[in-house]
């Protein structure tokens, strides 16, 4: 059902179904294998590991029929790209063998998660977010959920770095991203009796 290209701060790509990727923060060598079967691409949000704009650009040229979809966020960034179909968040868009509904995400800049249904399947994907607050997915078959860090350890690592003088940028990613154990509420609040979780966005140190 999925196929995790990369996933992280360098650079984001998953394949669901064969035919839909999120993201595309990788080069196109990454995805090159699997173009021949991807019908349409989904962005969530601008940030260069998720979005880069060569591979883009290499996937329309040597798939031109693929399409492309995204929220009015990102429509300046891809002027020019082909096939670019804009979304509203809560809508469902029907591609008839799978449909597609955004979802508001709550990230440092504007950014979209993304409801999948095909062939009798359910699945969400939800990455680069504070809080999933206010969302819902009941009886989903699959949860692909941010779990950058854990909440446990991240404030020592925290005070350790600032001891030692380094940067530490879990400063930042406790402020506009999930950590493990809210995807696991999550997940735990949502799910029936029969699912699958991947855990996205990892960082390394946890």
């Amino acid at each position: 059902m999925y196929n995790i290209i990369s996933t992280g701060s360098k650079g984001n790509a998953v394949i669901y179904f064969d035919t839909i990727l999120i993201d595309c923060g990788v080069p196109y060598s990454h995805i090159k294998p699997y173009i021949d079967k991807l019908q349409m691409v989904l962005l969530t949000h601008q940030h260069s590991d998720h979005l880069n704009m060569s591979t883009i650009k290499q996937i329309q040229f040597n798939r031109p029929s693929i399409r492309f979809g995204c929220g009015a966020f990102l429509s300046e960034m891809l002027s020019g790209v082909r096939n670019v179909d804009v979304f509203e968040a809560g809508k469902i868009y029907n591609y008839g063998l799978f449909k597609i509904s955004p979802i508001i995400l709550y990230h440092d800049v504007q950014n979209f998660g993304y409801r999948i249904f095909k062939a009798g399947k359910k699945v969400i994907h939800a990455t680069d977010t504070v809080t999933l607050e206010g969302i819902t997915a009941k009886n989903y078959d699959l949860y692909a959920i941010e779990c950058n860090y854990d909440e446990d350890k991240v404030f020592d690592v925290i005070r350790e770095k600032t001891a030692r003088g380094e940067y530490a940028h879990q400063r930042g990613s406790v402020n506009s991203h999930l950590s493990k154990q809210q995807a696991q509420a999550f997940v735990l609040n949502n799910a029936g009796a029969s699912y699958e979780f991947i855990m996205l966005h990892q960082s390394s140190e946890f």
